[in-house]
This record gives C-alpha cells, sequence and structure tokens, in this order.
C-alpha cells in the first residue's frame, strides 16, 4: 500500500454541556450544509500491465473549513482505487471496495474548500466508474452569531491542559469522545450516537442509530476562532454501523442510561487498526474508588476561556485536554439501570463519552455524559456497574467470551469478564464453554504448555500476547 499511495501521490502532482439536576445533553455539533454535486466519471475498462488514471474531478465547494464526499454508486472491481487529494493541506486518502464500503459509501474528512478526485482502473477490472452524489462541508464559524458560552461543567476556572494521550479519540458530528479499551471496543456515551432531538424539551430518541463521523487520532489544533481542523486521513477510522450497542433514553431519564460500544474498521491507507498505531488501550473496573480519590478526564471538549478570535472558542477547541479533580460518590437511581459517578472535573460540551478514570488504578471506571458541576455538586457519568452495559462490553468479541488479562491492577476476584479478567490463560480455557472465545490482553503468560481439550477461539484483540 505505501509504495502504490507513494506512485500516486506523484501522479497527482504531474461533547455534552449538560445543565440542571440532570442536565441536557449538548454535542457541540458543527452546523453542516450539503451540496448537490452530481459527477459521474463514465465507465472505463482496464488494459496494459499497470493501473491508469482514467478520470479526474476537482470538487469545490466554496469557503468551508472542512468537507467529505458522498457517492450515490461505484463500481471499483477488483483492484481499482478512488484517490483523493486534499488542495490545502496535502491530506491524502486511497479506497479500494472494500475500504468504500466500510466508509458507508463516503469519503474522510478533508480540510479546505477543494478536493481532487482521481479514478485509477486496474488492467483486470471492467466497467469501472463512481457516482458522486453530493459534499457535505462543516460552515465557518459567524463572529455575529459567536457570543460567549456559559457553562455549569466547569466547576470553577477552566483548568484543563492540553494532553498527548491517543487512547482517546475525536467524532465529528456529532462533536464527542470515544476511547478504545482491551478487547478491542470503543465505548462513548449513548446521546453521542442516538441523538435526543429537543434536549431537555419532550421529544425523545427515536432508538435509531444516527451514525456518527470517524474517530480521529492525533486532533490538530483549531483555528484561532475555533471551527476544528480535521487529523489527517491516515488518523481517521469509519465506524462499523453494524457493531454498535447501546442506550439512551433521553435527557432528564436517568443517569446511567447513557452508554454505547462499537467497533472500527481498519484506515484504508494503512491497512492498520488503532491499537497498532497508537498502542495500549484502558483497562476497566466496575469497582469505585472511594470519596477524595484523583479521577481524570480527557477528551476533546469546547473551550472558549481565553476567548478566541472572534470572541467565543478559540484554538484548544474540540482538542485533547485533560484534568484531575476529586471523587464524590457512586449514586443508584430508580433501576439498576441508573448507576452514575459524580466528581469534581471541568469538562465542556464535547466531552461527552470520555472515560472516568481512576487516576492512581489508572482504571476507567465509566463513560462521562452530564454536566452540573458546582462548589458542592459535580459532573456526572455512568458507571461500569449498569449490567446492561457490563454485557455488552462483555459480549463485543462474541458470546461465550471469556477474559484473561495478566496485568489487570486490581486484586478483585476473578470472574472472566473484562472488569474482573481471569490473570491466567488455563483458568480462561477451563471456564469457557465449547465454542467459545478466549479474549487476551497483551503481554506475557508463563505458565507452561496448554493442552486445551475442546475448540475454542484464541483472540488477541489489542496486540500480541506471548504464552509459554
Amino acid at each position: 500500500m505505501k509504495s502504490k499511495r507513494m506512485r500516486r501521490a506523484a501522479g497527482l502532482l504531474a461533547a455534552t454541556v449538560l445543565v440542571c439536576s440532570e442536565a441536557r445533553a449538548q454535542t457541540p455539533n458543527p452546523e453542516l450544509k450539503t451540496v448537490a454535486y452530481p459527477i459521474h466519471s463514465g465507465f472505463h475498462d482496464g488494459s496494459g500491465s499497470s493501473d491508469r488514471l482514467a478520470f479526474e474531478a476537482r470538487v469545490t465547494v466554496g469557503r468551508v473549513p472542512w468537507q467529505w464526499l458522498e457517492f450515490r454508486d461505484s463500481e471499483l472491481g477488483s483492484a481499482s482505487t478512488l484517490t483523493f487529494l486534499a488542495e490545502r493541506d496535502g491530506g491524502f486518502q486511497v479506497l479500494d471496495t472494500k475500504s468504500l464500503s466500510q466508509w458507508g459509501g463516503r469519503s474522510a474528512t478533508f480540510n479546505g474548500e477543494s478536493v481532487l478526485v482521481q479514478l485509477w482502473v486496474a488492467p483486470q477490472d471492467r466497467g469501472v466508474f463512481f457516482d458522486l452524489a453530493r459534499v457535505v462541508a462543516a460552515v465557518p464559524n459567524d463572529p455575529e452569531d459567536d457570543a460567549p458560552e456559559i457553562s455549569m461543567s466547569l466547576c470553577g476556572t477552566d483548568n484543563r491542559v492540553a494532553i498527548s494521550d491517543n487512547r482517546v479519540g475525536r467524532v465529528i458530528p456529532p462533536g464527542c469522545t470515544v476511547w478504545r479499551i482491551t478487547n478491542g471496543a470503543f465505548l462513548t456515551a449513548g446521546h453521542c450516537v442516538d441523538l435526543d432531538p429537543d434536549q431537555n424539551g419532550p421529544g425523545l430518541p427515536d432508538g435509531v442509530l444516527d451514525v456518527p463521523g470517524p474517530v480521529e487520532f492525533n486532533v490538530p489544533a483549531s483555528l484561532a476562532n475555533g471551527t476544528t481542523v480535521a487529523a489527517a486521513p491516515d488518523d481517521q477510522y469509519p465506524v462499523d454501523t453494524t457493531s454498535f450497542s447501546w442506550r439512551f433514553d433521553g435527557s432528564g431519564q436517568g443517569l446511567g442510561k447513557d452508554w454505547s460500544v462499537f467497533a472500527v474498521f481498519e484506515n484504508s491507507n494503512t491497512g492498520l487498526m488503532p491499537h497498532e498505531v497508537y498502542g495500549f488501550p484502558y483497562r476497566i473496573t466496575r469497582e469505585a474508588p472511594s470519596a477524595g480519590n484523583t479521577i481524570r478526564i480527557t477528551g476533546f471538549g469546547v473551550d472558549n476561556t481565553p476567548v478566541g478570535s472572534t470572541g467565543n472558542r478559540n484554538a484548544q477547541n474540540q482538542t485533547n485536554q485533560t484534568h484531575t479533580g476529586g471523587y464524590l460518590s457512586e449514586n443508584t437511581g430508580g433501576s439498576s439501570a441508573d448507576i452514575s459517578h459524580e466528581y469534581q472535573v471541568d469538562t465542556m460540551g464535547g466531552n461527552s463519552g470520555s472515560p472516568i478514570l481512576w487516576n492512581s488504578q489508572n482504571l476507567a471506571i465509566g463513560i462521562h455524559t452530564n454536566a452540573g458541576c458546582s462548589s458542592t455538586n459535580g459532573n456526572t457519568g455512568t458507571s461500569f456497574e449498569v449490567n446492561a452495559l457490563e454485557s455488552a462490553i462483555n459480549a463485543f468479541p462474541g458470546w461465550g467470551t471469556e477474559h484473561v488479562d495478566v496485568g489487570h491492577p486490581l486484586p478483585v476476584s476473578e470472574s472472566g469478564s473484562v472488569y474482573r479478567p481471569w490473570d491466567t490463560v488455563a483458568e480462561g480455557v477451563s471456564a469457557a464453554s465449547a465454542g467459545g472465545v478466549i479474549s487476551l490482553v497483551t503481554g506475557t503468560y508463563t505458565e507452561g504448555a496448554q493442552v486445551i481439550s475442546k475448540q475454542l477461539d484464541l483472540a488477541a484483540p489489542i496486540g500480541t500476547v506471548v504464552i509459554r
């Protein structure tokens, strides 16, 4: 892939803020416009012994911060490809039949107002074409509407600081934080994938997936007026829309009923999954710290302190930031689905979905969802003691999965869940049913020869496992 990409590149050159007692969900969803942009490439057959450039078009939609392209139809055969080049910053993407499907018939998000699209036809392919339907673009910030925002999710002054932590990523739209865990799953808030149409009003989510944008890592600084800048295409990963499990009953319907578990596909340029690029993810637990322990929230919240060039958001807006503060309590509402953590840690809109990290143990205990911080109260998030969430996480690799992690730090009773994994392969094998899955966290398991007398799948979802 690298050599193909280099050759073709050379050819191109010839968050949620929640308010009130059980605050409303406010994702900093960008204003988008959809522009009809019909282009048909015509039909092309391959020839000769190498890929040939059969068609190209420059897609320009005026002064926009970023955009993506959506296709009505295409045929790329077994080896033909589409390439995209953002003329503002050189962002480059290659899509083939498989990856275009994984991207849901759209491109990555590109910075700037102009993208060069090229159709490369492989020698063996026939009838290759694309049919571009539309462009979806961000609307530039309007300085006249850019009044400073007031938030109840800051616990005083804004003390968040920049951090480079690629265990967490950003999704735009809607403008939320997502993060990786040790069985390969991604987590975020339920209201980031099933939007409440009127926040605290009478309308409720419709139970239909609102597909979020690609997961972005290595997110760059925003513009001086707070307009977000897309990550490089090498750092964008399309979500697997068939993988989502979630619950969100709506704002005001109970804390704890707000979570989502999902998967992503590999990057179309590199062919790599996030763990292969960004390293070890978060471990999780359903144990709770005692009051006063330090909690860390990391994510992509809105920022307007100090105000940016147009009087509101600044260059740190929706970039990776973190803050620590004190843990208050774990609270239970009217049912076993209403279990939440409360903590005095600065967040802003866009932090929805962030991990709630028990800092001293380096273990996540839940998913940040709601605001409401004051001198006596805290921001809140879904606890991992919510049984439906635990079931969804444990079943992510497949039903009947036993989780094994030699490095999990808490000495708790082992049960084979992601929260309380076995610490030896032998225990996992013994507990697993025939036809089940053993999900092994990266590490070295020194326990001698293993005799397995039943059919099992051994999976290493986040990296190399050594058993000796």
